[in-house]
């Protein structure tokens, strides 16, 4: 397995990906969803990641308790399947997201970003299929209409399917086995059962075909710093943020090999940055990090949790295990 990074100086510290106005809409539509729905309190229940039975309190945010397992320590929250999957159909938020101005304002703040994406599943494509240019590309659950048109339509892809998407635009013209490459992007974070749903990937897959898995990263510099107080993590949106140990143990468990592991997130200093009057008084050295730093050192803080597999963004390429390429 190849643990890599890639920094570039880019200008995302300088701008949110996010229209404030419309996050703050998004945050308020779920947050009355969790309070007016029953909040689970059960304490014993397994690491979704791992499967480990032991895990510790961590925080609790909007009354919903978030608990960090000692194994792999990923983070996952206490809920109710039944709530998490009212929450999925919530249809106030999908008509919310689906609207014309919140897509517009997507497209607008990462086009960018998914384009430079892209291009690095090429470069990985090509170093681990020899090919990358036509492929067959499954799409799970992308409800970004901008983003499923610039995986569309770029070079990498020759024939597209979008499923699993709450857009209603799902096309089913990929046969099971022929699939080149499987995108499954910010989507774990929602998933109640990351374990079956990975395991169903492989059946679409070629023997030589790639899994893409990006998400949130419970090992992550700022989602370990501010806890409850990270802005843009909360109860049900994200129920699980795997750990990078953790992500890398489900996927061989499941019968993939890890090919690629990178955290290549650049925004996590601006995340704490932005929040530092909530940090926690034990957060002392973070404290005097922020306080002392210049932007150089705090550049070269974030290039350092790139290196370092630390960053909260978390990117693995894997395939099918050569023993399961028949599953």
């Amino acid at each position: 397995m190849l643990r890599s990074f890639q920094y570039e100086e880019k200008l995302y510290m300088e701008y949110s990906l996010h229209n404030d106005l419309l996050r703050d809409k998004e945050i308020e539509m779920a947050y009355q969803f969790v309070a007016s729905h029953p909040i689970c309190r059960k304490m014993e229940c397994k690491c979704p990641i791992c499967g480990h039975e032991n895990s510790q309190y961590f925080y609790t945010k909007w009354d919903v308790d978030y608990l960090r397992c000692d194994y792999c320590k990923s983070i996952f929250a206490m809920c109710d399947r039944t709530t998490v999957e009212q929450y999925q159909q919530y249809e106030k938020l999908r008509q919310f997201r689906l609207s014309q101005e919140y897509q517009e304002q997507i497209i607008l703040r990462r086009k960018e970003v998914w384009q430079d994406f892209l291009e690095w599943i090429e470069v990985r494509s090509f170093r681990f299929m020899r090919r990358n240019r036509k492929l067959s590309v499954v799409d799970i659950g992308n409800w970004r209409k901008g983003y499923s048109e610039v995986i569309r339509d770029s070079a990498l892809t020759g024939c597209y399917d979008l499923r699993e998407s709450w857009t209603g635009q799902d096309t089913y013209n990929i046969a099971e086995g022929e699939a080149d490459l499987v995108f499954y992007l910010d989507r774990m974070v929602g998933e109640l059962d990351p374990e079956q749903k990975i395991r169903h990937f492989s059946r679409w897959l070629k023997k030589d075909g790639l899994l893409i898995i990006n998400a949130r990263a419970g090992s992550g510099f700022d989602i370990i710093t501010l806890r409850e107080n990270s802005r843009g993590i909360y109860p049900y949106e994200h129920i699980v943020l795997p750990s990078v140990r953790g992500l890398t143990y489900l996927l061989q468990r499941c019968g993939y090999e890890v090919l690629e592991v990178t955290t290549p997130g650049v925004m996590d200093v601006k995340y704490v940055m932005e929040s530092r009057d909530k940090l926690d008084k034990r957060e002392s050295f973070v404290q005097y990090l922020l306080e002392e730093s210049t932007q150089p050192m705090l550049q070269e803080f974030q290039r350092f949790l790139q290196k370092s597999c630390l960053s909260s963004l978390v990117c693995v390429i894997a395939r099918k295990d050569k023993e399961h390429a028949d599953l």
